[in-house]
């Protein structure tokens, strides 16, 4: 199954603000990750292409793009999902607009773990990593 889960919001902050927000997570600056019960966890020291690795409840990703001040994406390879995942910003008047996308294949076994329990955790936590970029 395909899935692709969109998450959006305006952010009266400049992109060079939630960027660097978005690339704490993770670390010990991480002011914006709203899930302390499922931490997110990330291989220490600046991001690098093809080198950072990340871990959050059961998904294991590679930083696969990174373009300062507008996009942070990840990529899992895992036998219950393949896909990318990540942030892009867009500079506006007000501030910038964030997106997370997720856009990924599941294996057929995982989807009504996805579709009862992971999905609606997922989808929590993005709305409070969003609203908390509004307010951090």
């Amino acid at each position: 199954m395909h899935i692709r889960n969109t998450h959006a919001r305006e952010v009266a902050r400049p992109p060079s603000e939630v960027f660097a927000a978005l690339e704490a997570v993770g670390t010990e600056n991480d002011t914006v990750w709203p899930a302390p019960s499922i931490p997110f966890e990330r291989t220490p020291g600046q991001l690098r292409v093809m080198e950072t690795k990340e871990r959050h409840g059961i998904i294991r990703a590679t930083l696969v793009e990174l373009e300062p001040d507008r996009s942070l994406v990840w990529r899992a390879d895992q036998p219950f999902i393949k896909g990318t995942h990540g942030f892009e910003i867009t500079e506006t008047d007000a501030g910038c607009h964030v997106t997370h996308v997720l856009d990924a294949r599941l294996a057929w076994w995982f989807v009504p773990i996805w579709m009862f329990k992971v999905g609606a955790v997922h989808d929590r936590i993005l709305e409070r990593l969003l609203e908390r970029l509004e307010t951090a």
